[in-house]
């Protein structure tokens, strides 16, 4: 019985060394996900930031271009960008005296808006 339990003890310890390195190699691997995650959370980000820019310059054109096929009207109106709200906003004034006649949103709507998105800035900054 000591033979066995003996041949028991050798054949565990030749177990252990590869599960030693098994534990390191799983460790290395979960390092490595771990920094591909994080490229790949960098990588996302940067595409989230050109998908931005890319759709504030689509808007700008949308809104000259809409500004071009509105103008025979006898009353103007104008698409244009904020970028206190990021967005679009819209005038529409009488054509021969300029005199505004509506804006959508209204200045108040969008000084709320930019304050807002100041306010909600401040708070995941401080978080973070």
């Amino acid at each position: 019985m000591n033979i066995s339990e003996n041949g028991m003890n050798i054949a565990s310890m030749q177990i252990n060394p590869y599960q030693q390195g098994n534990n390191a190699s799983q460790r290395n691997n979960a390092n490595q996900t771990s920094s591909s995650e994080i490229q790949q959370q960098r990588l996302q980000a940067q595409e989230e930031k050109d998908n931005t820019e890319e759709q504030k310059q689509k808007l700008n054109e949308l809104a000259q271009q809409l500004n071009k096929e509105l103008s025979p009207l006898n009353t103007s109106i104008a698409f244009n960008f904020s970028e206190d709200i990021e967005g679009l906003y819209i005038t529409v004034s009488e054509k021969d005296t300029n005199r505004l006649i509506r804006k959508i949103p209204s200045d108040e709507a969008m000084q709320l808006m930019a304050k807002m998105k100041e306010i909600v800035g401040m708070i995941f900054d401080k978080q973070a």
